[in-house]
């Protein structure tokens, strides 16, 4: 993905903590998708599909009986939650993009490179949304900050040659570090379930990863 693809994390229920809440943090001159997590308030002017979110779980963690059982609850720690939420979120972007490359890309490899992200992401998310419902998370219904604003650079881009490349080295980016996340997740993740979504998607990530740079070097040269 070129110029491409966090939020927050529930407190342990054994140990009675509160709930913390996780921001993605943006270097709007980076494009790829980077995966820190910095600690900050929940906002109160406005509700975003995030903040919703947000709510909604800590609503179902504070009252198991509205949600996910106390087990399901209790099972997923703060890095699973945190996985599956960044996960989500890019994994819509990585659709939305791919769509954008449809309409906007020149080049034909472009194009079709595009259409399989949208195909290959939306079956991804899909199965996603099925986890986390499983394990009683909410996820955002739109894009985070981070990501919105790496599809808005996408959307800036001039359709055509100029497009295609930004498009591109994107994906490029995005997958290395979306390649990264998985990784670390199928190895350290705490929950078996989302630790098997991570390993599953992996080979996935890598192709998509391998399709991506040919055609990057032909646009470059």
């Amino acid at each position: 993905m070129k110029k491409l693809m966090p939020l927050f994390a529930v407190g342990a229920l054994l140990t009675g903590a509160a709930c913390n809440t996780y921001t993605a943090t943006t270097d709007p001159a980076d494009l790829a998708t980077g995966y820190s997590m910095t600690p900050s308030a929940v906002p109160t002017t406005h509700t975003s599909s995030k903040a919703v979110a947000e709510a909604n779980n800590n609503a179902t963690f504070d009252n198991p009986a509205t949600g996910a059982t106390p087990d399901s609850a209790a099972a997923i720690q703060n890095q699973d939650q945190a996985f599956l939420m960044k996960a989500a979120s890019g994994g819509m972007m990585e659709v939305e993009a791919g769509k954008l490359a449809s309409t906007k890309a020149k080049d034909a490899a472009v194009k079709q490179f595009g259409q399989r992200m949208v195909t290959d992401h939306t079956k991804a998310n899909t199965e996603l949304k099925a986890l986390a419902a499983k394990k009683g998370i909410t996820l955002p219904a739109g894009l985070m900050a981070e990501h919105q604003s790496h599809l808005d650079m996408l959307s800036k881009a001039t359709a055509g040659a100029e497009f295609d490349q930004v498009y591109m080295q994107h994906m490029v980016q995005a997958h290395d570090k979306d390649i990264m996340e998985f990784e670390r997740q199928s190895a350290s993740g705490q929950d078996a379930e989302v630790k098997a979504f991570a390993a599953k998607t992996l080979p996935v990530l890598r192709d998509h990863r391998k399709a991506a740079q040919p055609i990057f070097d032909k646009l470059k040269k």
